[in-house]
């Protein structure tokens, strides 16, 4: 259904009906109910941690210990669930920064050397370094960032992720 159905559609409803398709709504779907909430009650900072939780528990367990099996995908979706709230980009980029901290702790940690968990990683740098420079959040971020660095240091030598980390910043002009 278009955008435009939708809005005819709600246009015939009374105020009552509406309220119950919100009601409905609320009680369907979680990113609903998250929406409707923030929506509500706009507190970033609140959402963020929240965010970075559910991060945290999808590498790792409560306990601290790595997860065996992870899902990139599922990180993923958290941090797209958080940026479709519409927060303000300092927000969004200190998230797309930590997405990357942990996704890097936890394959360290584990002594990862398969090549996919590392693509996963660079991918998600990739999208957080276009995020950044696009709303310029450089300055927010450079020390993290050059943190990230220092780490990449201490990844398998044949998969090159130093280099191509670098590499990623370059395209995108990162240190000029």
């Amino acid at each position: 259904m278009s955008k435009s159905k939708l809005k005819k559609y709600l246009q015939t409803l009374q105020s009552e009906q509406i309220i119950q398709v919100v009601m409905d709504l609320y009680d369907a779907r979680k990113e609903a109910k998250e929406y409707l909430e923030f929506f509500l009650n706009p507190d970033s900072k609140e959402a963020l941690e929240k965010a970075k939780k559910e991060l945290f528990r999808n590498y790792f367990t409560p306990q601290g210990r790595t997860r065996a099996k992870v899902s990139t995908k599922t990180g993923n979706d958290i941090v797209n669930n958080f940026i479709r709230l519409d927060t303000d980009p300092e927000t969004v980029a200190d998230l797309l920064v930590y997405h990357i901290e942990v996704m890097m702790s936890r394959l360290l940690m584990r002594h990862i050397v398969g090549e996919t968990a590392w693509n996963a990683l660079i991918n998600t740098f990739r999208k957080a370094v276009d995020y950044i420079q696009a709303y310029n959040m450089k300055a927010l971020t450079e020390r993290r960032i050059e943190r990230i660095m220092e780490f990449a240091c201490q990844t398998p030598t044949y998969l090159h992720i130093e280099d191509r980390l670098k590499q990623e910043l370059e395209e995108v002009s990162f240190y000029e």
